[in-house]
């Protein structure tokens, strides 16, 4: 405004500047109408003393023709408009246009510019006597014109100096004004946060300074916003990274008022978890309204006692889903105090609900059998014990039956480990229905079952034996295969009379099964010491026990058998074999133990110490300088076990090995008896990098089969088909074939039992890859450098 203002007074000032100049103008033109005037009658005056002369000797002498001949030329004159001669007696001596001369007039302004001429009246006298006088009518129509165009030129000239004026006042106005406009302009840009602008000035008044300042303290803003704006830009990015990390992280984020226990802010998976929106967890109530009735109580109550003080904790309790169904969470929180002395009540929400089941599912696999359903024999021991004990104390009697299908070995052999499962299922099923709400049944391992009967004596025990007999014979197994009636044979024992220990029980319910089932099966027994079969037992008791002390107390070891490359007669591989150690120090073969493990059901831990071992091993020396591959031994019962291959990724991460260099070695009968869950099992250890070999390749009857449907990266052709290869025709010819099959589906090929350089020689000829045998290398207990042949 104050800026507006001065450009105004200057401009005013300049104008009233140049109407005095026109003034100054206008008064300078009329002075010089004025002196033109005077100059006109000069010079008329100059013609008039010139034209009395000439008159003077024409009127003395009365020469008519001299005065006609002077008003002839006057004629000829264009600014003359009439000429009269008079004499001394007022006579006309000569003259032209004589009537104009009549209405002529006075020489005046007047006249001067009205009627564009001027009557001049002569006197011409000689020597004091009047001769007469001469009228004449001057024209200044010249004059005028002459005078109108100075008029309009100092008209022009007046004008244009005031436009010359004008721009110069807008010349000097912008001049004046300059800073003061940029000064305005800088203003208003940085009203508009322009903080780029800079005023070009760089005079030394005041202005000048002002601007300087002003550039100064934009340059200082901008740089500030600059350096906001890259801190403002850093914020948004973590901003953006931590929201993105809230919403990735696969748990609720929050924070709760402490005292409403209203969530206050809650992350993007809150929508996953309970399937509400953000928007609605943050509505007053809405945790305690979706708390499982059971948890309520005892969830509030518990965290009103953790706000009393700082610090974490973590609750696991029930919340309700949108769909009704009420999911498991694990609820971690902080509290802790800000610099203002807040109480803040932070945390996270995680879904536990597959945790709980597979808690509660592992909780019941500790105590069942995955394939009937019933009590393992771990869980049947521990109940055996309490039953034994509770018997003694109050001096009641029990019973125990130890029962054996009689004709599973010929279900399974023949119609495969599923039919062999589903016979022991119905079995299962079949012995379950026929007791009582207070009787323990459970698997106790193969075949075998056991069923504690509290309170039930000798004779009570035989007539469960029996109602289970003939529930197990109203069993009709495979109608359309072989018509199997299931049956049994059963061996029972009363505690405490036959035995103060379950491991002594089972025993001797043990020795009268087989009491039973070499009496012609299909019956019971109850024991007596008179059983032959009480010595046998107690000798498995034995070797349970030694089993056990060898688990427990790491007696087995591995011996590793070289498997070399025939072409080459490097060493491919090593086979990793179990061997257990006796106290005295002496090795004790697998043949020897593995079956009774396998009947006290032993043999998944011994597996899994295999496994473990094995893994150890591989990453030890990977460790080293010369890493080694290893074949391990697996039993077909693992096949379906997700815990199994879990304790594979476990092992390989725990000893770093590699599990390229593991490689899993499966017998041919068991993965083709399992063939669905063997060749998923297959694909999921070979999804970790793992090999597999068939084993015992040929002895099935589906070998050709089978094998383009396994995922299998070589097969073991069985010994049988290899120890006489130097002799018999027909084992070369299925040996010959079994490689060419291979080869064909880009399987390798490893020979078992190579015994002499003869069979090493033809399974070089017959392009077997891979060779392994005694002629070869013996298991030992350690690492060879070079394979020892012939």
């Amino acid at each position: 405004m104050q800026l507006r203002l001065s450009s105004r007074l200057i401009i005013g000032v300049s104008l009233i500047v140049g109407l005095m100049l026109s003034l100054f103008i206008w008064n300078n033109a009329k002075l010089t109408l004025d002196s033109q005037k005077e100059q006109l009658k000069q010079y008329i005056d100059d013609q008039a003393d010139i034209l009395s002369i000439a008159l003077e000797s024409g009127l003395a002498q009365n020469d008519q023709l001299l005065l006609d001949e002077i008003i002839q030329r006057l004629q000829n004159n264009p600014n003359i408009i009439y000429a009269v001669v008079y004499d001394n007696q007022k006579k006309v001596k000569a003259s032209f246009n004589l009537k104009k001369h009549q209405h002529s007039h006075s020489f005046d302004s007047q006249t001067l510019i009205n009627k564009g001429s001027v009557d001049l009246n002569l006197v011409i006298q000689k020597n004091g006597k009047h001769l007469g006088e001469v009228h004449l009518g001057y024209s200044i129509k010249n004059l005028i014109k002459k005078t109108r165009a100075t008029k309009i030129l100092n008209i022009a000239i007046a004008i244009v100096g005031l436009l010359i004026t004008i721009l110069l006042t807008a010349l000097l106005s912008f001049y004046i004004t300059r800073g003061l406009r940029w000064l305005e302009a800088g203003a208003r840009a940085m009203e508009k946060n322009d903080l780029q602008f800079r005023i070009p000035l760089n005079s030394n008044d005041e202005i000048g300074n002002v601007a300087r300042s002003f550039n100064a303290l934009a340059e200082h803003l901008q740089q500030a916003s600059i350096k906001l704006k890259s801190e403002h830009n850093v914020l948004e990015s973590e901003k953006r990274r931590m929201e993105t990390l809230l919403n990735s992280v696969n748990a609720v984020v929050l924070e709760i008022d402490p005292i409403s226990k209203d969530f206050l802010f809650v992350s993007q998976e809150a929508k996953k978890l309970l399937g509400y929106a953000c928007e609605q967890w943050l509505t007053p109530g809405f945790w305690e309204k979706h708390l499982h009735p059971d948890d309520r109580d005892w969830v509030v109550s518990t965290i009103n006692e953790q706000l009393t003080e700082t610090g974490s904790f973590s609750l696991d309790y029930r919340l309700r889903h949108r769909s009704g169904e009420y999911i498991w969470i694990r609820s971690i929180h902080s509290l802790g105090y800000d610099n203002s002395q807040k109480l803040h009540y932070r945390g996270l929400f995680l879904n536990i609900t597959q945790e709980k089941k597979s808690e509660q599912r592992i909780l019941y696999l500790a105590n069942h059998d995955s394939l009937t359903g019933l009590h393992n024999r771990n869980h049947f021991q521990d109940q055996l014990a309490h039953q034994i004990n509770y018997a003694a104390r109050f001096k009641l009697e029990g019973s125990l039956l130890f029962i054996d299908l009689d004709q599973f070995k010929y279900i399974n052999d023949t119609l495969g480990h599923q039919s062999g499962d589903k016979c022991l299922i119905s079995a299962a099923q079949a012995l379950q229905s026929s007791l009582r709400e207070v009787d323990f049944i459970g698997r106790l391992g193969g075949d075998e079952f056991g069923i504690i009967l509290p309170r039930t004596s000798k004779e009570g025990a035989q007539k469960v034996a029996e109602n289970l007999l003939d529930n197990l014979a109203k069993q009709t197994l495979f109608p359309d295969k072989l018509n199997i009636t299931l049956s049994a044979s059963i061996g029972i024992t009363l505690f405490p009379a036959h035995g103060a220990s379950p491991s002594e029980l089972l025993a001797r319910a043990d020795a009268a099964m087989y009491t039973a089932k070499r009496n012609g099966r299909n019956q019971a027994h109850v024991y007596s010491d008179e059983d032959k079969e009480l010595l046998n037992m107690q000798t498995k008791i034995h070797w349970e026990s030694r089993i056990r002390h060898a688990l427990d107390n790491d007696r087995f070891i591995l011996h590793y058998q070289p498997i070399v490359d025939l072409r080459t007669n490097h060493i491919a591989h090593y086979e990793a074999l179990l061997r257990m150690q006796d106290e005295d120090g002496s090795l004790i073969y697998p043949s020897e133990f593995l079956e009774i493990a396998e009947r006290f059901g032993l043999i998944s831990d011994i597996d899994k110490w295999v496994l473990n071992k094995s893994i150890q091993v591989q990453g030890e020396t990977r460790r080293g300088r010369e890493p080694v591959t290893l074949a391990v031994n697996l039993s077909g019962r693992h096949f379906g076990n997700t815990e199994f291959v879990q304790l594979v990724k476990d092992a390989l991460k725990k000893y770093d090995a590699d599990p390229h260099a593991l490689i899993f070695e499966v017998t041919e009968t068991a993965a083709v008896e399992n063939f669905a869950q063997a060749k998923s099992f297959i694909e999921s250890l070979r999804n970790l990098g793992c090999r597999f070999a068939l084993d015992d390749f040929g002895m099935g009857y589906s070998s050709f089969q089978y094998l383009k449907n396994l995922p299998v990266d070589m097969v073991k052709i069985d010994g049988n088909f290899v120890r006489n290869l130097h002799q018999n025709h027909d084992d070369r010819v299925i040996v010959k074939a079994m490689c060419e099959l291979a080869r064909g589906m880009h399987i390798n090929t490893v020979a078992e039992f190579v015994e002499n350089e003869e069979i090493r020689i033809l399974l070089q000829e017959f392009g077997i890859d891979y060779g392994q045998g005694f002629h070869i290398a013996h298991p030992t207990a350690h690492f060879i450098q070079t394979a020892m042949t012939g």
